[in-house]
């Protein structure tokens, strides 16, 4: 029996991500129900009104959304729409995952899943590659080297791994229902004062590190950038959610 097999979870997958499907496989033999959600890529499949999409994304935000960013909204939509739709208690939790999702720490995870699903609407397992912030005050539970609490929703992003409910799931198809900005900018969408949020550090869900971003092509330099400018924000972020 799989350790997983009381957790209801999707992933977002595609058959042309040929380099993914051993990742894929892991997943699968954790969760022996894993429901599998077509990913979509615009160039390879049609998407309604694209240009439309992206030229308005560029009018309510001064930047259009590239490509594959499209494909994700709408990708990660249709696992809400899903969960919409099976209309569960609220403190029912599915837990969605992409392709090159990695679970780092399977015990943790199911452990502590009957928790999260009883006191977080909308809850990131890995996020920010394990740079997300706890605000102190709101620290709900720690175990060993674990916290788990409520995250500066500055330091939250990347849709690798998360867990919502059917509230949540409403809650973020009404709030990306107009296209503006990446599915994983959470700040411009999700109000603590609408929907409870948490996450654990250090995280436990992570990407495959020898997996390319089906985003935007990105070279040494570019990966090295991005990184220090994420521990340089993770640093001042420490900080704050320490205060407060």
């Amino acid at each position: 029996m799989a350790l997983f097999d009381s957790i209801p979870a999707y992933a977002i997958f595609s058959s042309i991500e040929i380099n993914r499907k051993s990742q894929l496989n892991e997943l699968i033999k954790a969760f022996p129900d894993l429901v599998k959600v077509d990913a979509i890529f615009p160039n390879k499949t049609k998407v309604p009104f694209l240009q439309k999409i992206i030229n308005t994304s560029f009018e309510r935000t001064g930047r259009k959304l590239l490509l594959n960013e499209v494909g994700v909204l709408l990708s990660h939509r249709s696992v809400w729409k899903c969960i919409k739709k099976n209309n569960t208690p609220d403190n029912i939790h599915y837990l969605i995952l992409e392709s090159d999702s990695k679970i780092l720490n399977n015990e943790i995870l199911f452990q502590n899943f009957d928790f999260v699903q009883n006191n977080y609407d909308c809850f990131f397992w890995g996020a920010w590659n394990g740079h997300s912030s706890i605000i102190k005050s709101t620290i709900s539970r720690k175990f060993n080297n674990f916290k788990i609490g409520e995250p500066m929703i500055d330091s939250v992003y990347g849709a690798y791994g998360y867990s919502i409910n059917s509230k949540a799931a409403k809650y973020m198809l009404e709030k990306t229902n107009k296209v503006a900005y990446p599915v994983d900018i959470y700040k411009r969408f999700i109000s603590k004062s609408d929907i409870k949020i948490g996450t654990i550090l250090p995280a436990i869900i992570g990407t495959w590190l020898n997996t390319k971003s089906n985003i935007k092509d990105e070279n040494l330099i570019d990966l090295l950038y991005r990184y220090i400018i994420m521990k340089i924000l993770s640093i001042r972020n420490n900080i704050i959610a320490y205060f407060r």
